[in-house]
């Protein structure tokens, strides 16, 4: 996996108050800690953190100055609305550490079931992982060629890059093939007495209206 470089300054006044000012101003607040050292509050960047957010990165190099800081996000907290990142919260790694990270799923190939009607439905776009920092994979790829109608690929059946082990066991569903909805059809309701009405045993058609 790339490192995805993220300029960030020291953040020297704290609390709410201020953190509103920061992001006004066009900058994240976040924070850094981890390995036993000092927890470091920093800010980032508004442009910087949505382009990290859309390359769906989460190894990044924070750079302060001429010192660099190699860490994983951690936690990714949004405003009220969900529309902007609020704050984030980085862990420090090293390339050796082995780290549990979310991998988003990528299904490829043309299945048989959808050329029976079925559907293919993605249920966990993302997978939990464990594995080295320097092994962190852009993506899990899926072939889903083979499936038809009815079946599924589970966890544990997922082909896994190497040095990479799914984070829980089982036989959750990752993708499956949904069958075609039934359509039904209603039949067409017919008002008592309009022409064409069928009349009831004992009963005398009702005469259609003249011209």
């Amino acid at each position: 996996m790339q490192i995805f470089d993220l300029p960030v300054e020291s953040r020297d006044k704290l609390g709410s108050a201020h953190a509103r000012r920061y992001r006004r101003a066009g900058r994240v607040p976040c924070i850094l800690y981890g390995r036993g050292q000092e927890n470091v509050s920093l800010v980032t960047p508004s442009s910087s953190v949505e382009e990290l957010l859309k390359r769906h990165a989460s190894l990044v190099r924070l750079t302060l100055g001429e010192q660099s800081q190699t860490a994983l996000v951690r936690a990714v907290e949004w405003d009220t609305f969900g529309e902007r990142v609020a704050h984030m919260d980085f862990v420090r790694v090293e390339m050796e550490d082995e780290v549990k990270v979310s991998i988003p799923v990528h299904v490829k190939g043309d299945p048989k079931g959808a050329h029976e009607g079925g559907s293919l439905q993605l249920i966990q776009p993302d997978l939990e992982v464990y594995c080295r920092v320097d092994s962190i994979p852009e993506e899990i790829a899926i072939d889903v060629s083979d499936l038809e109608i009815g079946q599924g690929i589970h966890v544990d059946e997922v082909p896994y890059p190497d040095r990479v082990r799914p984070a829980r066991k089982g036989r959750e569903l990752v993708v499956q093939m949904l069958a075609p909805k039934k359509v039904v059809e209603e039949e067409p309701v017919v008002e008592e007495g309009a022409p064409g009405a069928e009349a009831a045993p004992g009963e005398t058609p009702a005469p259609a209206a003249s011209e």
